[in-house]
């Protein structure tokens, strides 16, 4: 799986982990299986430094390979995040894009029909991790648990 992705640029999303100054991103890639002739999909993880601390859960990024490791376990490096987790842009045109529709056509459909209030207010609504380590913990990593201790752990799933 390594010969496949030998890249040095790669293009995946960010995963929960419990990683200090690094995030863990997993990176999509296809495998053609000769007997069904088609491609199937396949992920691998790889840990990547993050110094600014910028990315989240969710966001999609660019990384870079490190030449000299730092650490064993961190072998990439974040060069670019392309998209926050949410807030998807239109390449082309760089406006926002809910679902398969700009959000400003939405906007302009709910005029002409008369809508008397907003469905969702984009611009008003607050930067999103606000409440990270407080009451959204959607970034820390979950699991299955297997045995009930007497400590209930929040991250666990009951299996």
């Amino acid at each position: 799986m390594a010969s496949l992705l030998k890249n040095s640029i790669l293009l995946g999303q960010v995963i929960p982990s419990t990683l200090k100054n690094a995030v863990k991103v997993q990176v999509p890639y296809f495998v053609f299986d000769d007997r069904l002739k088609a491609y199937f999909k396949k992920t691998e993880d790889f840990v990547a430094e993050d110094l600014s601390k910028s990315c989240k859960t969710g966001d999609v990024v660019v990384i870079h390979k490190l030449e000299h490791k730092v650490k064993k376990e961190i072998t990439h490096s974040v060069f670019e995040r392309v998209y926050k987790f949410g807030d998807i842009k239109d390449p082309i045109s760089g406006k926002t894009v809910v679902s398969n529709q700009y959000r400003e056509t939405l906007d302009e459909i709910d005029r002409l029909y008369g809508a008397t209030h907003k469905n969702f207010d984009y611009e008003s609504a607050p930067e999103r991790g606000r409440l990270e380590g407080t009451k959204d913990f959607t970034d820390k990593p979950i699991y299955r648990k297997w045995h009930e201790f007497e400590k209930d752990d929040p991250y666990g799933i009951n299996n």
